[in-house]
């Protein structure tokens, strides 16, 4: 044992000093019971092996990285505390990133000129391009965290970052220093790499978005052409990272070796090669982390020393942590690590799983192979190999990916291998497309060959995803196992109820809500919608339907109308016909089974034929009935309708309301909560426009009548899940719990 721990250590001095340094990391991070049980673990194990020297280095550059990491952890936490609830001010700040649009308006991160500080900017109006100096007024503000469950929580990620705050800026900001030539200069070469790789295909073809996402990392805004590569377990091609920055080396390879180059006299150029294509790729941080770890190894080729993969791991993640502690806590960097770390210490195991591949005839000398033969034996190898690999890789993975994105994909094993036979192809023509792009009418050929590439691409991904049992959810969040979820959106609507048989969605917000909201908390929570609801075709409840129809398998939907001015409704309409999807148009006092006793009854339907009218005049009113409670989801409907339900002996009796607010009428008046008899309301609010605004009278009207309100510009998201009969609602931001027992009961 201690022998072979001796080996260990010297074989990988630089692994173990990074295992140390990233303990104390942790410890100086806050996380002090993993941190020290984590160095006091690996002390031990350096002290047995008796190797001082890797233990005092060891030891000196864990001391350098934690309290290089204590420091910025404790220089940020006193920023914090300095601006408090916020602090207004001026700014004067370069921007680090280009920036990406936000809700009305952009957002980057970028450093304060005088400090060197970041934060993270938000701003209306035209945006300037990474490199710029802008300024202006604003508020300095804590970084908002999530307000629904499995929404992207934004604060950790910005934090790791380097972020100490938000700034809001009023308005408008001034760019008082443009980006500098030689950024200009880049972004000029590469937008026109860019634009050479998918010449002569339709910029908006799925082919072309392929292409984009393999060759430059670009993320397609189309969940339809992503969930088939996320399910497959195979999005990671999706992302320019180690396996791109490899099989660009590999290409250079080739052509050099076809070149005469000799195997030293390629380092040089490969490493520039791999660093350069990082480069032309916005220098995304797995790119260049790869492409360093590629220098590190190649170096070895260099000084004539052979190469050690875990050894060169663990340098890269020594300079790594010593440079930026944070780093440690991005899910892409512990997958990058943990990949490359299982590849190299399972390899040989994993591979004793594939060697019936790779079996020689025992009775029959290599020499009398015959060419066929040989070339058999010599696919059945590289197949052997890349299996091996690729479970290698899945196993280091695997509960990464469980953890952070709540996936499991077994099946990624065979379709990461099968996919690799034509995304190399594919990002080589792309190379050489970009190379002969000079030449007229060159590029335009390669990049033809290209898509069809990259459609057979689309077609592996989608035959792996319907592999079954390939992949599988692991539930993340789940309140209860029955429960309903109102969505904090602004201004927009959007609920999900999950009970035993089924799983219905109830509005999807806009398109950006669901997008961002929405969807990503489906995701998490292992939701697959098999029926929606529709309150009214408006685009803040209706926008995202078209893109859960297609990310779910939707089989009905419950509709206002059949006929609507709004194109997004008319746009959900023609995605659910060309699915298959059953359009139900919702009939008064019907009543919509959900299984074990679970029903929707709409409670009142909108003139069919008054197409021309504002969306908010055609609500549809549905009520939940869920072991025996009642929640009546009024979407924007106004005083106008609710006295319509009131007069036409509507069924409004409901313990819980769900609702937004009238465009131009008031909504939820005094009468109409009466006929309700409801004891709870859910709120939506935003601050924008004024109409979205939940009034403090109404409210304060609202409490004196005993009716309890859930504000969600407070509570944010609201769940319901049912405890021993009663209903319990909780709010996700402020962490409001009502409980309703059932009238009558004790």
């Amino acid at each position: 044992m201690e022998k072979s721990l001796r080996r260990a250590v010297e074989r990988h001095p630089l692994l173990w000093a990074a295992a140390m340094a990233a303990a104390a990391v942790l410890a100086a991070d806050g996380w002090c019971l993993v941190g020290l049980t984590g160095s006091a673990v690996l002390l031990v194990l350096l002290i047995s092996a008796r190797k001082w020297w890797v233990l005092m280095g060891a030891v000196g550059l864990a001391l350098v990285a934690g309290t290089s990491h204590f420091s910025e952890v404790a220089r940020r936490g006193a920023l914090m505390q300095e601006m408090g609830d916020g602090m207004a001010g001026p700014i004067e700040a370069r921007l680090l990133e280009e920036p990406r649009s936000a809700a009305g308006g952009w957002a980057a991160l970028a450093e304060v000129v005088a400090t060197g500080d970041r934060v993270w900017i938000l701003a209306r109006g035209q945006a300037a391009g990474s490199g710029a100096v802008v300024a202006g007024n604003g508020v300095y503000q804590p970084i908002e965290g999530p307000r629904n469950p499995g929404q992207f929580d934004l604060r950790p990620w910005l934090t790791r970052r380097g972020a100490f705050a938000a700034f809001q800026a009023n308005g408008r900001l001034r760019v008082v220093e443009p980006p500098p030539s030689w950024h200009r200069l880049g972004q000029g070469i590469r937008a026109g790499f860019r634009e050479s790789v998918t010449r002569g295909l339709d910029p908006l073809s799925r082919e072309a978005a392929v292409i984009r996402a393999v060759v430059l990392g670009e993320h397609p805004d189309d969940d339809v052409l992503i969930d088939p590569f996320r399910r497959s377990g195979t999005l990671h091609v999706f992302a320019v990272s180690g396996l791109h920055v490899g099989m660009v080396g590999l290409i250079g390879w080739f052509v050099l070796r076809m070149a005469g180059a000799s195997r030293r006299g390629a380092v040089v150029p490969l490493i520039i090669l791999m660093l350069g294509y990082a480069w032309l790729t916005g220098m995304k941080p797995p790119a260049m982390r790869a492409a360093w770890m590629a220098a590190v190894v190649l170096g070895a080729f260099w000084f004539r020393r052979r190469p050690d993969v875990i050894n060169a791991l663990g340098l890269a993640a020594l300079l790594m942590l010593l440079r930026d502690g944070d780093l440690l806590f991005q899910a892409g960097v512990q997958l990058s690590f943990g990949v490359v770390f299982a590849i190299g210490m399972l390899h040989r195991t994993v591979g004793r799983a594939f060697a019936w591949i790779r079996w020689e005839e025992p009775y029959l000398p290599r020499s009398l192979y015959g060419p066929w033969r040989e070339r058999w034996f010599g696919f059945r190898r590289w197949m052997a190999d890349m299996l091996t690999v690729s479970s290698s890789a899945w196993l280091g993975s695997a509960p990464l990916t469980a953890l952070h994105f709540g996936l499991m994909t077994p099946v990624s094993i065979v379709a990461s291998v099968a996919l690799f036979v034509v995304v190399f192809p594919l990002l080589g023509l792309a190379l050489l497309s970009a190379a002969v792009s000079p030449l007229p009418g060159v590029s335009e050929r390669i990049n033809a060959a290209n898509g069809f590439l990259a459609a057979s691409a689309l077609t592996i991904a989608k035959t792996g995803a319907a592999v079954p049992g390939g992949n599988f959810a692991v539930p993340r969040g789940r309140p209860a196992d029955e429960f309903l979820i109102v969505y904090d959106v602004g201004g927009d609507g959007a609920a999900v109820w999950k009970g035993e048989e089924a799983c219905v969605l109830i509005d999807s917000g806009s398109r950006r809500s669901f997008d961002r909201v929405v969807m990503r908390s489906l995701r998490g929570m292992a939701l697959r919608p098999d029926k929606f609801v529709v309150t009214h075709p408006d685009g803040g409840h209706v926008g995202g339907m078209t893109a859960a129809v297609d990310a779910f398998p939707m089989t009905e939907g419950l509709v206002p109308v059949l006929r609507a001015k709004s194109s997004n409704f008319r746009a959900m309409l023609s995605a659910g016909d060309e699915r298959g999807v059953k359009m139900i148009r919702g009939r008064r006092g019907r009543s919509y089974g959900l299984g074990n006793g679970a029903e929707l009854e709409v409670v009142w339907e909108p003139d069919a034929w008054n197409w021309n009218d504002v969306a908010d005049q055609r609500v549809m009113p549905v009520m939940l009935h869920w072991h025996g409670w009642r929640i009546l989801f009024m979407g924007d409907a106004g005083w106008a309708s609710e006295r319509a339900m009131m007069e036409g002996g509507a069924g409004l009796a409901a313990d819980v309301i769900v609702a937004g607010r009238h465009i131009h009428d008031a909504s939820l008046g005094v009468r109409f909560l009466e006929a309700t008899g409801a004891r709870v309301v859910i709120a939506t609010h935003s601050n924008f426009p004024s109409a979205e605004r939940i009034p403090d009278w109404w409210r304060e009207s609202c409490e004196a009548r005993g009716v309890q309100v859930f504000h969600q510009g407070e509570s944010g998201a609201v769940s319901g899940v049912l405890d021993e009969g009663a209903l319990l609602l909780k709010g996700f931001v402020d962490g409001k719990v009502l409980r309703l027992e059932k009238p009558g009961s004790f």
